[in-house]
């Protein structure tokens, strides 16, 4: 039985500006332009808050799940929120007038493929995005945890979700950064807690060259001392190569080696990452255990055929196998 003890003192909540409907198909034999048998192994809300927010609710943890949804998939949000993280998951999400949109994954197990087909996002208004900032003002503050997953709708600029973090930061929260390049614009002379970056992010926000660990750990120490804004703690992604973690004075390295052939998907796994992060330093304050779930908690994740579809056994098997260390 998984140890929740000692329980999460701070809130934790996980913010999604662009949510989608995901349905994932299995079709083996994929191939564009034929005809092929498959059949619907998932169908979920997801975006980067509510994937973080379904896997914090596996971990044991509580979180307020808020962002934007469209008027007519709140129901299916809600009860699929609420039912998957056993009541854990508080949702309070602000309705746009448009549909949410539907993704699709399909995973073909035979050629060892994932295909993705992303659907536009619907349209914010500036209306939308002044009621999600105030809504924002009333969740952040000190003791607050506030996790911002993914990418930006049509209608938030770089520049207005910049604002947001900033009202975030200042009212004492602590910030999680887990967001496409457009919205790492909107950051640039900003300070956050934490942020997960992968490699080509990584880069870009450096301004250096990243192409091994020394690399990697030079670029994401310059983002900790960086004037004018920093981040507290980058933790740079590596593929199957494991993550690496800095902030002042910590420098760790981690990996789970994992046999190829049961990584089902890789969908997610950035969120499951930093639930598992977010989750056990909360409860713990060290950033090495920290690291060593959060490692567990994604590979546990891309074994799984459903993103945030995260059981428990596999997280445990996974802890153990975790390598994490001092540079």
């Amino acid at each position: 039985m998984y140890d929740r003890s000692p329980m999460s003192t701070n809130r934790i909540v996980t913010v999604t500006l662009n949510p989608a409907v995901d349905r994932v198909i299995e079709a083996p034999g994929f191939a564009v332009g034929k005809r092929v048998d498959g059949r619907v192994v998932a169908w979920y809300p997801t975006g980067g808050g509510i994937t973080l927010s379904r896997v914090l609710a596996v971990l044991g943890d509580r979180s307020i799940a808020t962002g934007f949804v469209g008027q007519a998939e709140l129901a299916f949000f809600e009860e699929h929120l609420e039912r998957s993280g056993e009541g854990r998951t508080v949702c309070q999400f602000l309705l746009c007038r448009d549909r949410t949109r539907d993704n699709l994954t399909i995973v073909d197990p035979i050629n060892d493929t994932e295909t993705h087909i992303r659907d536009q996002a619907f349209n914010v208004t500036e209306d939308d995005v002044r009621r999600m900032a105030s809504k924002l003002s009333m969740l952040a503050r000190t003791g607050s945890i506030m996790c911002f997953g993914r990418s930006l709708p049509p209608g938030v600029s770089p520049a207005q979700f910049g604002r947001m973090v900033g009202r975030c930061v200042n009212q004492g929260a602590r910030v999680v950064i887990n967001v496409d390049e457009e919205a790492l614009r909107g950051l640039a002379g900003r300070t956050v807690w934490l942020a997960k970056l992968n490699v080509r992010q990584l880069s870009q926000m450096s301004e250096r060259p990243v192409h091994d660990e020394a690399s990697v750990i030079e670029a994401a120490r310059a983002l900790t001392t960086r004037e004018g804004g920093h981040i507290e703690h980058v933790m740079a992604t590596r593929g199957a190569d494991g993550a690496i973690l800095v902030g002042e004075g910590l420098t760790l390295l981690g990996q789970v080696s994992v046999h190829p052939g049961r990584v089902v998907s890789t969908v997610g796994c950035g969120e499951a990452l930093l639930a598992g992060v977010v989750s056990k330093w909360d409860r713990t304050g060290d950033w090495e255990q920290a690291m060593r779930e959060g490692l567990a908690v994604a590979t546990a994740n891309a074994v799984g055929q459903e993103a945030g579809g995260v059981e428990m056994d596999d997280v445990e098997e996974f802890r153990f196998m975790a390598m994490v260390q001092q540079a």
